[in-house]
């Protein structure tokens, strides 16, 4: 069984990188767009997330709860921070936070 779960974990993976590549690519196609700061900071939460992925798979193969714990911790932390980023880019010049 997790085996099973560690080969899905890999195959999110590589669907999430894959996402993760079509963002920066028109995010530095159409750099002069008003959306490619948005676009780019989604595809670097795709590259975290499929990175994840790969923590937890390499985490449930070896059986290493450390492993998953310190993705768990890293994934948590680095899509918090990507979310105030975005939430500050889609900030109206006039609103305050």
């Amino acid at each position: 069984m997790s085996s099973l779960v560690a080969e899905g974990l890999l195959i999110l993976a590589a669907v999430l990188g894959w996402r993760a590549i079509r963002h920066f690519d028109n995010a530095f196609r159409h750099s002069g767009d008003e959306g490619s700061s948005e676009r780019l900071i989604r595809g670097i939460r795709a590259l975290i997330a499929a990175s994840a992925c790969i923590a937890f798979a390499l985490g449930i193969i070896y059986g290493s709860r450390a492993t998953i714990i310190i993705a768990a911790v890293i994934l948590g932390e680095e899509l918090y921070e990507t979310g105030v980023v975005l939430l500050a880019l889609r900030r109206k010049p006039d609103e305050r936070l």
